[in-house]
């Protein structure tokens, strides 16, 4: 077992919001589409925001939250497996940011559960259900581009 504190969730948070608006930005590059353009900079501006709202969490309210204990190879589905690189097609862009969505969905409930702080409980599920939205929004980008393009 492998003992995970709050603090440590929300660092890892900051880094992840910060290549998830890395990630959408490119994307807004590489899109043909109006619209999706325009999804891309949307989602990019929300990831701005989340990392900015993570960054102010009081380091000292992270530090007195309660600790969650965790198998240790639990995190590892938090991750992507596929690194970011600022070459991606826009088809591995979908696909990267899918499966980062659903682990950014994963880790923001699990954070939620690691402390007694209602108001910061409340926090991290907005942002489990806001990624959670990010994920269906690229789901039918997907189906429409990925999957009926080959």
């Amino acid at each position: 077992m492998k003992f995970i504190t709050l603090e440590e969730v929300i660092a890892f948070a900051v880094e992840r919001e910060d290549t998830a608006y890395q990630l959408y930005k490119r994307a807004e590059e590489l899109s043909t589409s109006i619209a999706a353009k325009k999804m891309f900079a949307e989602l990019a501006d929300e990831e701005a925001t989340h990392k900015e709202v993570f960054s102010k969490i009081s380091q000292e309210k992270a530090e007195h939250a309660k600790v969650c204990t965790l198998p240790e190879s639990s995190i590892a589905k938090y991750l992507t497996n596929v690194p970011f690189r600022p070459d991606m097609t826009y088809s591995e862009i979908l696909t990267y940011a899918l499966k980062t969505e659903e682990n950014a969905f994963q880790l923001y409930k699990a954070a939620a559960g690691m402390t007694d702080d209602e108001k910061l409980q409340k926090v991290l599920m907005n942002f489990a259900n806001v990624e959670l939205g990010h994920r269906r929004r690229l789901e039918a980008i997907y189906e429409d581009r990925v999957l009926t393009e080959g």
